[in-house]
């Protein structure tokens, strides 16, 4: 008598569409798109805030040609403006830390060894709290003014938010150039890959805001660029999701 021994059929633990990175729809939980709106809100309330410091606390604290004590007592006087500015500001920015779920997920599917991902999670969470921090140093230096230090230290902690920003710009460069290399590799988005490799030389640029401060325009221009592009992007994989 011989016995036959038939061997077992097993179900791969992945399919096609779990490995594809361009087709999200059987894959895609609701937490990778909870995590993925977080990049809309980050964008949508950048801006919002930028707009509403521009408008209603930053010219409070008076011109930057202004004597340095006049600045310090402005920005003393509008202490309370300047600190709910910073504290909704710093609040907006952490947003982007929601969204760096999504981008390792995304980026994860397209490279397997872990290197975009990592990079791009690495320089996001840098990006959420550099800039923000600068808020928090700026209520330090209002707090130490408000219990009778020289205001016009204050007049030099203005500076503090954009030399932060300068800094960031240049951590910006990797998370942009992670997140657009992910979307060249899923073969996805070719006008967000262009826009976002046009961004990387701007974002350099405005970085130089730490050497001349006549260079700052161009880190404005580039920072609402980037938040509009984070935007865009987390739009276009809820899109396709």
């Amino acid at each position: 008598m011989t016995t036959t021994i038939t061997p077992a059929t097993h179900r791969p633990l992945t399919t096609g569409d779990d490995l594809d990175p361009t087709r999200g729809n059987a894959a895609e939980s609701p937490v990778t798109r909870i995590s993925t709106r977080f990049g809309v809100a980050f964008g949508a309330c950048q801006i919002a805030v930028m707009i509403a410091m521009s408008i209603f606390v930053l010219p409070k604290g008076g011109l930057p040609g202004d004597p340095a004590f006049e600045r310090g007592r402005k920005v003393l006087d509008a202490a309370t403006a300047y600190r709910i500015g910073n504290f909704v500001f710093m609040a907006s920015s952490v947003l982007l830390l929601g969204f760096l779920g999504a981008v390792h997920h995304r980026l994860r599917r397209v490279d397997r060894t872990s290197v975009l991902p990592t990079v791009a999670v690495a320089s996001g969470t840098l990006l959420a709290l550099i800039w923000p921090l600068a808020g928090a140093l700026h209520d330090v230096a209002i707090e130490a003014a408000t219990n009778g230090a020289d205001p016009r230290i204050l007049a030099g902690w203005d500076s503090v938010a954009p030399f932060a920003l300068a800094f960031s710009a240049l951590v910006r460069v990797f998370f942009i150039g992670s997140v657009v290399l992910g979307l060249r590799l899923a073969g996805t988005a070719p006008r967000l890959q262009r826009l976002g490799i046009a961004l990387v030389p701007v974002s350099v640029v405005g970085s130089a805001t730490l050497v001349s401060g006549a260079l700052f325009p161009v880190l404005a221009l580039s920072t609402l660029a980037y938040e509009l592009w984070v935007v865009a992007v987390a739009w276009t994989w809820l899109r396709r999701s």
